[in-house]
């Protein structure tokens, strides 16, 4: 073989191996991706506020994107766009930091793609204290109501069709959450998924001296429709929001919404009236 030839093919032999190298970084860096989060940026984070998740990776090639907080999975999306707490088309829920120990957190996104490989982006925020409970409201309370003539399920009342069988309802109030507890129809008591029975809701409330504003849900962890009691919300992911007066004489607790009636019908078939404490 002639020295040129030797040249030609030495040549050859680097484009082909700078190729091959070419190749395999591109393969490489099409299997990367990143992830970004609505927390990015923030240093103190409100009551509330959207948590969402986006990523440079088509969705349709997103397994799934986790929400983690101080290092543990708190939600799971599947499907975009990628909210904490669910993405009920229009209605998206919150990130109600009211249940976090008030000081820095670690909020984390870590978006999976079906192809194995992660992406990941951390915040770290400080949480504020959740406002006190004036202590006449503070406790635990319980009222029987006939549940014979509350808004249907499909209704404007009831547009998500929450299950309420009549019975001994409770109610308490917290700084983390109003928690809602349904009458139990079986025992020991569970989650009814045909009646409502043994459910339980918390929602996002802000305290006042003699009324609180209320919205949707309570997101802290990964809820098992089939057998969790805790779970689910009135109406709809996002609220409706809505105004309560309150007052307590002796025992009795009186709730009323502002305006005579709450948006979400359900909720306030259920909260409005007298209410005897049992703590």
């Amino acid at each position: 073989m002639s020295r040129r030839s030797l040249v030609l093919v030495a040549a050859l032999a680097v484009a082909v191996m700078a190729a091959a190298l070419f190749a395999a970084g591109g393969s490489a860096a099409a299997k990367t991706f990143k992830a970004t989060s609505t927390l990015d940026g923030e240093k103190v984070l409100p009551h509330r506020l959207h948590w969402a998740a986006s990523t440079t990776l088509a969705p349709n090639r997103i397994a799934q994107v986790k929400f983690l907080i101080d290092g543990k999975v708190r939600w799971i999306e599947h499907d975009a766009p990628y909210f904490f707490g669910g993405n009920g088309g229009r209605h998206r829920n919150y990130l109600v930091t009211s249940w976090l120990r008030p000081g820095k957190h670690k909020f984390t996104v870590r978006a999976i793609g079906k192809n194995g490989r992660s992406a990941t982006d951390t915040v770290v925020a400080r949480v504020l204290p959740a406002p006190i409970v004036p202590a006449p409201l503070a406790g635990d309370w319980q009222r029987k109501i006939d549940t014979s003539s509350a808004p249907k399920s499909g209704s404007p009342g009831n547009p998500s069709g929450t299950l309420t069988p009549s019975g001994v309802y409770r109610i308490a109030f917290d700084r983390k959450w109003i928690f809602d507890t349904f009458p139990c129809d079986t025992s020991p008591c569970r989650w009814n998924a045909k009646t409502g029975g043994g459910g339980e809701f918390v929602s996002d409330w802000t305290p006042a001296t003699s009324t609180f504003a209320v919205r949707g849900p309570v997101t802290f962890r990964i809820f098992h429709d089939a057998t969790d009691r805790l779970g689910g919300f009135w109406c709809y992911e996002d609220g409706p929001a809505a105004k309560y007066t309150w007052s307590v004489s002796g025992n009795t607790l009186t709730l009323a919404p502002i305006g005579g009636h709450d948006a979400c019908g359900i909720r306030g078939f259920i909260w409005t009236g007298t209410w005897t404490r049992v703590s």
